[in-house]
């Protein structure tokens, strides 16, 4: 019988394979060595995107936030005619650990700093000491205990922990409003990560990014203590939930939820854009199961549901707490505000349907120091650019298809946003608002933003898109700066405030 000849390790040998071939084959194996593949080092990503990508963006979109921020607290320190006094309030309250209740009045450390600002003076001047009594705004009541406390916390407690940075002594007012620098940063980095998800080259989106700022409202919102602070944010935190929806056809149910919590705690109307995003899902899920895929429906079916659980554990929740809280019989002293109906009620309520698109950049408040004819052309400027992008991106995108749905979303949202204030007000009330704000739907404005990106990128407007931005960039620093303004403004927009 024929022996099978061996290896001297063992391994047979033969079938065309000789010794030498042999060794060079198997001998890291003979030896015990398995070979590796040399490992590559993967880049740092954020979302996706490189960290060598992101980092300069990130430090220019917070350039660009504090810079403005910072001008606008420095040079106008009057009180914002949007009720910053009260919400001033709310966030001192909440950050010594107390929650404020119907008839709660404004705390005295809280009036002292109001008077102060409203001299244009430091806080710690004699001045301000001299002429301020405990007779000063004695019965100015709290009345935004309404909202719930999440922005108010964060800002106010971030506030007492930069106190101390701040020069002089009673100064929560200042620090709080420079504490806006964050949330607009954070609002414009937002806006960015939304932006790449929706398929929008970068440097499109960092313009988009930029533009967010330069908008009158959301400076005017992020340099003052107010919910609205945040309203950009809680914007952009929708509309990067929507791409995951529409563009990344991501099903999961925790960022939904997660994401219409803590937008709707900071305040009820900056919940608004998560309903919407609710709404495209619930019709996703709907043409789903039409088309029979009963399995895809479902699951996409969790998203518009986990949305209403998360919006009203939180509106009705706090609106529970607060209920049973303060003054019996309390009537709101800001309910000058809204006018009893008259005719048909259906009339009246939907009157202000699209109101918000008329005024969508243009209804802000800012101190003369830093305001000027020449922003009001330009947020008048943006008011037509940013109202037709929905439409724009919805007309030259094909139909059902994803920028359609943002475009289409976007136009649904600025406009329900008056019939959601009518509903609450009347809710309350039983009165209607005459004029429902653009104010009110500054979390809309990175949705409008992103129509405008999204259309800039597809048909490569990189010039348009950089002397855009430009103009708004110079505007606003030369009027914050005070080097250039066209004058005061002549047409005001504080009958457009109201609210």
């Amino acid at each position: 019988m024929h022996k099978m000849r061996v290896h001297e390790e063992g391994l047979p040998v033969g079938g065309g394979l000789g010794p030498q071939r042999l060794t060079a084959a198997v001998a890291t194996v003979v030896a015990g060595v398995v070979p590796h593949k040399r490992a590559v080092a993967r880049p740092f990503t954020v979302r996706g995107e490189p960290l060598r990508r992101v980092l300069p963006v990130v430090l220019g979109l917070l350039a660009v936030a504090a810079s403005l921020v910072v001008l606008v607290v420095a040079r106008a320190p009057q009180l914002s005619i949007v009720d910053e006094a009260a919400h001033a309030d709310y966030a001192y309250q909440v950050s010594h650990g107390s929650v404020p209740a119907k008839g709660a009045i404004v705390d005295a450390e809280i009036r002292y700093e109001w008077y102060c600002h409203d001299l244009g003076t430091a806080v710690n001047s004699a001045d301000c000491a001299a002429g301020f009594t405990d007779d000063f705004q004695a019965d100015a009541q709290d009345y935004t205990f309404g909202d719930p406390p999440l922005y108010y916390a964060v800002t106010g407690y971030l506030g007492r922990a930069l106190s101390p940075l701040v020069p002089g002594a009673h100064d929560f007012i200042t620090a709080g409003r420079v504490i806006g620098a964050l949330w607009l940063f954070a609002g414009m980095l937002v806006l960015y990560l939304a932006l790449r998800a929706f398929r929008v080259e970068p440097r499109y989106a960092g313009l988009g990014a930029v533009l967010l700022p330069l908008c009158p409202g959301v400076l005017a919102a992020a340099s003052s203590l107010s919910s609205d602070a945040p309203s950009a944010l809680c914007g952009a935190a929708a509309l990067y939930v929507l791409a995951r929806v529409i563009v990344q056809r991501r099903t999961g149910w925790l960022w939904p939820f997660a994401v219409t919590a803590l937008t709707t705690g900071t305040k009820i109307l900056n919940g608004v854009p998560m309903l919407v995003v609710g709404a495209v899902a619930l019709v996703l899920a709907a043409a789903a199961w039409r088309r029979g895929d009963r399995r895809g429906a479902l699951r996409t079916g969790r998203i518009p549901l986990a949305v209403m659980i998360a919006f009203c554990l939180v509106y009705g929740g706090w609106t529970l707490y607060q209920s049973g809280r303060g003054q019996a019989g309390w009537v709101n002293p800001n309910q000058a505000d809204g006018l009893p109906l008259t005719g048909s009620a259906a009339g009246d309520l939907l009157s202000n349907m699209f109101g918000t698109f008329q005024h969508l950049t243009t209804s802000y408040w800012l101190a003369n120091p830093v305001n000027g004819e020449s922003v009001v052309i330009w947020a008048t400027l943006l008011c037509v650019v940013l109202g037709a992008a929905p439409f724009v991106l919805m007309t030259t995108s094909s139909l059902r298809t994803w920028g359609w749905q943002l475009g289409l979303g976007t136009a649904i949202g600025i406009s329900v946003v008056a019939l959601v204030v009518e509903t609450q007000v009347f809710a309350t009330s039983g009165r209607y608002f005459a004029v429902v704000t653009g104010r009110y739907a500054l979390s809309f404005l990175p949705w409008a933003i992103a129509c405008l990106a999204v259309v800039a990128s597809r048909r490569r407007l990189a010039r348009s898109g950089v002397a855009f931005t430009g103009l708004g960039l110079t505007v606003m620093l030369l009027a914050t700066t005070g080097l250039f303004t066209l004058g005061p403004a002549l047409s005001s927009r504080t009958s457009f405030l109201i609210g």
